[in-house]
């Protein structure tokens, strides 16, 4: 029980993370590197960090507490050097707009497991449960499994949102645990899914056939960005996977640019950022250009 998971954010009442009502648990670190990532804050294994600018009203309090001299104020234009910044959290505590904060805090077990337990009333009305997401999760293994144990002991539907880039062996050994797998399929092709998430698929690929195999349940997630992602290869894979026995559907996740104002809060540069968000119009086309390819049960996602 003394081990601790560190986590960015915990959402309660969510109803778009897996089957009924869920609380979802945002774990930190991924080892994928998206360039449409809507959580850019969930990359990053360690704490960071965040400035949401448009609260700022140039109090300069920040800058008066910063030993490391990270804050500056240029013609009314607060300027951040994140890469000083050691995280001592004064700037936070005097900021009195709740401009600033630090991501990522440690949560024991006993600790993410009360915040979980508020709410299983409504989890066995629903046929909800608990999900965890990311970031990518199974990267927190020690704690994820602990967290895990505990959770079925007390009958709580578990689902993982995962990538599914992870060896083998780990998620043989969180497998046993998990009720239902939200599966991240982003590109389709060696280089085309390294250029856009750092990360070759060989892995993701033959995990799912692994987990498929085993007969887990699993919602595959697609998402899709006009241009970049959506060319007939990946479009007639997704097709091909909808039909895998265990799949149960396939949610198209369309673009959408929260991740642009996220990544401006914790100084990352946003690679799309002329991109625009894709509208219902746009997703209808894909999902039924992939129902003519051959696939099943093919929904998108709000």
């Amino acid at each position: 029980m003394n081990k601790k998971g560190l986590i960015f954010d915990i959402q309660r009442f969510c109803i778009h993370d897996g089957p009924g009502i869920r609380t979802t648990v945002f774990l930190k670190g991924c080892p994928l590197k998206c360039i449409w990532c809507h959580n850019p804050e969930s990359q990053s294994f360690k704490r960071q960090l965040s400035i949401d600018f448009s609260k700022c009203f140039n109090c300069k309090r920040c800058m008066e507490v910063c030993e490391n001299r990270i804050h500056s104020f240029e013609n009314h234009i607060h300027k951040v050097d994140f890469d000083k910044c050691k995280l001592c959290g004064k700037c936070e505590k005097v900021c009195k707009n709740n401009a600033i904060s630090i991501l990522g805090k440690e949560y024991s077990i006993e600790e993410t497991i009360n915040i979980v337990e508020k709410d299983i009333k409504f989890y066995k009305k629903s046929n909800g449960g608990v999900t965890f997401s990311g970031g990518e999760a199974i990267y927190q293994l020690d704690f994820l499994i602990e967290t895990y144990k505990i959770l079925k002991e007390k009958d709580i539907n578990i689902c993982l949102e995962t990538s599914g880039y992870i060896e083998k062996d780990k998620l043989k050994e969180i497998n046993k645990y998990v009720d239902l797998y939200l599966y991240d399929y982003k590109a389709t092709g060696e280089e085309k899914h390294k250029k856009l998430t750092s990360v070759s698929n060989k892995k993701i690929l033959n995990n799912l056939i692994y987990l498929n195999d085993s007969n887990k349940k699993i919602i595959l997630r697609c998402p899709l960005v006009p241009q970049v992602n959506d060319d007939k290869d990946h479009l007639k894979m997704i097709s091909h996977l909808s039909l895998l026995k265990n799949v149960l559907k396939v949610e198209i996740l369309p673009y959408h640019n929260l991740g642009k104002s996220k990544s401006k809060k914790i100084g990352k540069k946003y690679i799309l950022d002329d991109m625009k968000t894709v509208n219902y119009k746009k997703a209808q086309q894909w999902k039924k250009e992939i129902e003519k390819l051959g696939g099943k049960n093919i929904w998108i996602s709000n």
